[in-house]
């Protein structure tokens, strides 16, 4: 037998037949992809379905939240530092090349929805500056720029990487990585990390900063940045890696008081402990020629730093920019008559937001 529904036998077409008390009836056609959704003892009706949605900020801004989410989860990278530049000095004296800038932290959290407000300020840190090249006889090298924070709102807070120190005449630390508890200090990374410091590989846990030693290899961290190669007179530092935060840069090239020249360090990456992110300077062909310049980071990998210059003359190199989060490069120094190596710019922070 046949059942009449609201006089007819041919209800709409995509509509759904449903009870309201009395008898039946239909509901409109939905567009396509919605979803039908209860209202109680009230007519159903058709809803679009949650969707997820994602937000990247490489530049501040303002996050609007969208309708309907329930969970929003915010990864955020702090800038890197700059990277040191070596000095300018007379032939027959030992000359510092300047070291490379630390990483900036990695930090993520997981929100309700409704723990947010409408609207949350974005802040990309910017990257620290250069360390200047040295113009000046007998001058110490420039210092690089702290990294800045990346921020959403004040929920998260992620803390940028050490300043890259300048070259001068005696042995350097590089910059140190910024940790997820709160920025670094000249050599020691950000919280929570451990204060030992020895030139053999150390991995600061999961979260702190990296700290750095004295013209050796930056360390590694897990979250937090890794730290920058130290100011070197003739070894190669390279800059330390981090796993999700950003590497640090690599040390530059000094000279010796019998005046040896040297290649600077290669950036950190994210894999192993050291190095393997930008490439550094090689060092000067002859005695004459200008150092070889670090390579910039690619993604989260620490710039190279640049190699020193001739031994009677030359420019120093210069060092390479930072990647994504990550330290730039150190400059190499070079003799009087010859200016000293730059650094490299650290690299910008970044902010992802993602909500369903």
């Amino acid at each position: 037998m046949a059942v009449i529904i609201t006089g007819s036998n041919t209800p709409t077409a995509g509509g759904i037949t449903y009870g309201d008390g009395t008898t039946y009836a239909n509901t409109a056609a939905g567009s396509s992809g919605q979803f039908l959704q209860s209202n109680g003892s009230s007519a159903p009706t058709w809803a679009a379905a949650p969707s997820a949605n994602s937000q990247e900020f490489t530049s501040s801004g303002t996050w609007t939240k969208p309708s309907g989410a329930t969970f929003v989860m915010v990864e955020a990278w702090a800038a890197g530092g700059g990277g040191g530049s070596g000095r300018r000095g007379a032939s027959s004296t030992t000359r510092y090349s300047g070291s490379g800038g630390g990483g900036g932290a990695y930090v993520q959290r997981l929100f309700l929805a409704s723990e947010l407000t409408s609207t949350v300020t974005v802040t990309v840190g910017a990257g620290g500056t250069a360390g200047a090249a040295v113009t000046v006889n007998d001058t110490d090298g420039n210092a690089g720029g702290a990294g800045g924070n990346t921020t959403f709102g004040s929920y998260l807070t992620s803390y940028g990487g050490g300043a890259g120190l300048a070259g001068g005449t005696a042995a350097i630390a590089g910059g140190a990585g910024g940790g997820v508890l709160s920025v670094s200090s000249t050599t020691s990374g950000g919280a929570p990390n451990s204060t030992t410091t020895t030139s053999s590989p150390i991995v600061y846990g999961q979260f702190g900063g990296a700290s750095s030693v004295s013209q050796a290899n930056g360390q590694a961290s897990g979250w937090g940045g890794g730290a920058g190669g130290g100011g070197s007179r003739a070894n190669e530092a390279a800059g330390g890696c981090s796993f999700q935060g950003g590497a640090g840069g690599g040390g530059g090239g000094g000279i010796d008081n019998v005046n040896t020249t040297a290649a600077g360090g290669a950036g950190g990456s994210n894999t192993g402990t050291s190095g393997g992110g930008g490439a550094a300077g090689s060092a000067p062909a002859t005695s004459t020629s200008a150092g070889n310049n670090g390579t910039a980071g690619s993604g989260r990998q620490g710039g190279g730093g640049g190699s020193s210059g001739g031994s009677t003359s030359g420019v120093g190199g210069t060092g390479g920019a930072g990647g994504l989060a990550s330290g730039g490069g150190a400059g190499g120094c070079s003799v009087n008559g010859s200016n000293s190596g730059a650094g490299g710019a650290g690299g910008n922070g970044l902010c992802r937001v993602y909500t369903w």
